[in-house]
Protein backbone atom coordinates (compact mmCIF):
# COMPACT_ATOMS: atom_id res chain seq x y z
CA UNK A 1 0.00 0.00 0.00
CA UNK A 2 1.38 2.97 -1.19
CA UNK A 3 0.47 6.33 0.84
CA UNK A 4 1.19 9.78 0.00
CA UNK A 5 1.27 12.59 3.23
CA UNK A 6 -1.87 15.43 1.93
CA UNK A 7 -0.21 18.45 0.92
CA UNK A 8 -2.39 22.26 0.03
CA UNK A 9 -0.61 21.27 -3.48
CA UNK A 10 -2.42 17.57 -3.49
CA UNK A 11 -4.93 17.08 -0.59
CA UNK A 12 -5.36 13.85 -0.66
CA UNK A 13 -3.95 10.60 0.40
CA UNK A 14 -4.20 7.08 -1.82
CA UNK A 15 -3.99 3.69 -1.05
CA UNK A 16 -3.99 0.93 -3.60
CA UNK A 17 -6.04 -2.37 -3.62
CA UNK A 18 -5.53 -5.11 -5.16
CA UNK A 19 -9.08 -7.08 -6.38
CA UNK A 20 -9.39 -10.61 -8.07
CA UNK A 21 -11.93 -10.56 -11.08
CA UNK A 22 -15.16 -10.22 -10.03
CA UNK A 23 -14.45 -9.18 -6.45
CA UNK A 24 -15.92 -5.59 -4.69
CA UNK A 25 -14.64 -3.22 -2.79
CA UNK A 26 -17.06 -0.67 -0.94
CA UNK A 27 -16.35 2.38 0.50
CA UNK A 28 -17.94 5.57 2.00
CA UNK A 29 -18.23 8.04 -1.04
CA UNK A 30 -17.75 10.94 1.62
CA UNK A 31 -14.10 9.41 2.05
CA UNK A 32 -13.23 8.54 -1.77
CA UNK A 33 -12.22 11.71 -3.99
CA UNK A 34 -11.34 9.56 -7.12
CA UNK A 35 -10.52 6.25 -8.31
CA UNK A 36 -7.39 4.91 -10.22
CA UNK A 37 -6.91 1.68 -12.67
CA UNK A 38 -3.52 1.09 -12.41
CA UNK A 39 -3.87 -2.36 -14.17
CA UNK A 40 -6.79 -3.76 -15.30
CA UNK A 41 -10.30 -2.34 -16.05
CA UNK A 42 -12.92 -1.52 -12.82
CA UNK A 43 -16.61 -1.33 -13.13
CA UNK A 44 -17.30 1.46 -10.38
CA UNK A 45 -21.26 2.25 -9.02
CA UNK A 46 -21.72 4.74 -7.15
CA UNK A 47 -25.38 5.41 -4.90
CA UNK A 48 -27.02 8.24 -5.93
CA UNK A 49 -25.69 7.69 -9.92
CA UNK A 50 -27.89 6.94 -12.50
CA UNK A 51 -24.84 5.09 -14.46
CA UNK A 52 -22.31 2.97 -13.53
CA UNK A 53 -18.86 4.07 -14.67
CA UNK A 54 -16.24 1.58 -16.36
CA UNK A 55 -12.55 2.53 -15.92
CA UNK A 56 -9.81 1.34 -18.48
CA UNK A 57 -6.64 0.85 -17.60
CA UNK A 58 -4.73 3.93 -16.62
CA UNK A 59 -7.47 5.88 -16.25
CA UNK A 60 -9.34 8.05 -12.93
CA UNK A 61 -12.47 8.74 -12.15
CA UNK A 62 -13.41 11.64 -9.79
CA UNK A 63 -15.82 10.36 -8.15
CA UNK A 64 -19.57 12.32 -8.55
CA UNK A 65 -21.48 12.74 -5.12
CA UNK A 66 -20.02 13.13 -1.46
CA UNK A 67 -22.88 10.68 0.18
CA UNK A 68 -23.62 6.89 0.35
CA UNK A 69 -21.56 4.51 -0.92
CA UNK A 70 -18.53 3.34 -4.06
CA UNK A 71 -18.65 0.30 -5.02
CA UNK A 72 -15.77 -0.88 -7.53
CA UNK A 73 -15.74 -4.12 -9.18
CA UNK A 74 -12.73 -5.63 -10.88
CA UNK A 75 -12.85 -7.19 -14.56
CA UNK A 76 -10.13 -9.05 -14.36
CA UNK A 77 -8.46 -10.39 -11.82
CA UNK A 78 -5.22 -8.71 -10.57
CA UNK A 79 -6.84 -5.59 -11.39
CA UNK A 80 -4.90 -2.60 -8.70
CA UNK A 81 -6.49 0.22 -8.23
CA UNK A 82 -5.33 3.66 -6.36
CA UNK A 83 -8.13 5.72 -4.08
CA UNK A 84 -7.68 8.86 -3.50
CA UNK A 85 -9.14 9.65 -0.06
CA UNK A 86 -10.03 13.14 1.61
CA UNK A 87 -8.11 13.83 4.03
CA UNK A 88 -8.39 18.25 4.67
CA UNK A 89 -11.55 18.68 6.13
CA UNK A 90 -13.00 22.16 6.99
CA UNK A 91 -11.76 23.29 10.48
CA UNK A 92 -14.11 21.70 13.34
CA UNK A 93 -16.23 19.41 10.59
CA UNK A 94 -15.93 16.11 11.40
CA UNK A 95 -14.28 13.43 8.95
CA UNK A 96 -14.73 9.98 8.78
CA UNK A 97 -11.77 8.02 8.63
CA UNK A 98 -10.75 5.53 5.87
CA UNK A 99 -10.15 2.68 8.48
CA UNK A 100 -13.62 3.44 9.70
CA UNK A 101 -14.94 2.64 6.30
CA UNK A 102 -13.24 -0.62 5.56
CA UNK A 103 -13.92 -1.75 8.80
CA UNK A 104 -17.95 -0.77 7.80
CA UNK A 105 -17.38 -2.09 4.49
CA UNK A 106 -15.61 -5.65 4.63
CA UNK A 107 -14.60 -6.69 8.28
CA UNK A 108 -18.02 -6.38 9.90
CA UNK A 109 -19.95 -8.60 6.55
CA UNK A 110 -16.52 -10.41 6.51
CA UNK A 111 -17.45 -11.43 10.56
CA UNK A 112 -21.40 -12.06 9.75
CA UNK A 113 -20.33 -14.25 7.02
CA UNK A 114 -18.55 -16.23 9.10
CA UNK A 115 -21.25 -16.46 11.73
CA UNK A 116 -23.28 -17.51 9.26
CA UNK A 117 -21.23 -20.26 8.21
CA UNK A 118 -20.36 -21.15 11.93
CA UNK A 119 -24.35 -21.29 12.14
CA UNK A 120 -24.80 -23.27 8.99
CA UNK A 121 -22.13 -25.85 10.04
CA UNK A 122 -23.12 -26.41 13.69
CA UNK A 123 -26.86 -25.84 13.24
CA UNK A 124 -27.15 -27.16 16.81
CA UNK A 125 -25.06 -24.55 18.68
CA UNK A 126 -27.22 -21.78 20.20
CA UNK A 127 -27.51 -18.96 17.92
CA UNK A 128 -25.70 -15.78 19.60
CA UNK A 129 -26.98 -12.24 19.18
CA UNK A 130 -24.34 -10.35 17.18
CA UNK A 131 -25.81 -7.15 16.92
Amino acid sequence: MDRVQPSPEFPHATQDWTLGHGRALTLQAAQVASIEALSGALWVTVTGNAQDFFVPHGDRLDVPVNHGQVVVEAMADGAVLRVAQHVLAARGAPQPSFARAVQVSLVQPLGRGLRRLADWLDPAAPALNTH
